[in-house]
């Protein structure tokens, strides 16, 4: 948000005047917000609807690049569980389990994005790496 001056009509950031600090323009005239030459204020709507929005989402991607990240390291993590060690089968489902709610959690419109690339990326790495200890989730129509 900016303020003018009254006299030359040059904008300053309105955070200049807080706790009632004066501020000299360039032309010399004193401004402050509680004397008797105050400066105009000039609020462009617009400009300031986009600031604010443009911050909420730029965080907005921010968290959710951040979630996006966890979930792949999780992902992953899961998948050299499977590959590389020896945790018994329901160990696995237990840390599925756990990954599915925590990506729900966070995406829960992702549910069925979820089973698709996830579960099946799981079931593909169980049927490859350890097909000798049975399907992973028991019965295949069933759902993680």
């Amino acid at each position: 948000m900016s303020l003018r001056c009254p006299k030359c009509q040059r904008g300053y950031d309105a955070s200049l005047f807080e706790f009632n600090k004066e501020v000299v323009c360039a032309c010399g005239e004193r401004l402050s917000l509680t004397s008797g030459s105050r400066p105009i204020r000039d609020i462009d709507w617009e400009s300031l609807e986009r600031e604010i929005f443009g911050a909420v989402n730029s965080r907005s991607r921010k968290v959710d690049g951040e979630k996006a990240k966890e979930i792949r390291a999780m992902a992953d993590h899961i998948g050299a569980l499977i590959k590389q060690s020896d945790l018994p089968r329901v160990d696995v489902e237990i840390e599925i389990r756990n990954f599915r709610q925590f990506v729900l959690e966070h995406f829960p419109e992702k549910e069925e994005l979820f089973k698709a690339i996830y579960i099946n990326r799981f079931r593909r790495l169980w049927d490859e790496h350890r097909k000798g200890e049975g399907p992973l989730f028991g019965d295949r129509g069933r759902g993680a």
